[in-house]
């Protein structure tokens, strides 16, 4: 149980990377007018499709991390 707890604070980790990343490239793709920061997007086209395409396969790689830790749950509840 020690390690399905630790593998979820894991998974916890993942999502929380994912979003901070999320935020970063949305920040990058809209900019933020209140501390001048322009678009990057319409410079760097082809960096912002390589970060689109990291947030989605991180997200994809997390659920999956945690579909593998909930079926190591369930194989472990079945077994006591």
């Amino acid at each position: 149980m020690v390690i399905i707890f630790f593998d979820l604070v894991m998974v916890a980790l993942l999502f929380s990377g994912v979003g901070a990343a999320f935020a970063i490239g949305l920040m990058g793709y809209r900019g933020n007018t209140h501390v001048a920061w322009n678009k990057v997007c319409n410079v760097f086209d082809r960096f912002c499709h390589q970060v689109v395409a990291a947030i989605i396969l991180s997200t994809v790689a997390a659920l999956m991390f945690f579909l593998l830790v909930v079926l190591a749950a369930l194989n472990l509840h079945k077994k006591h």
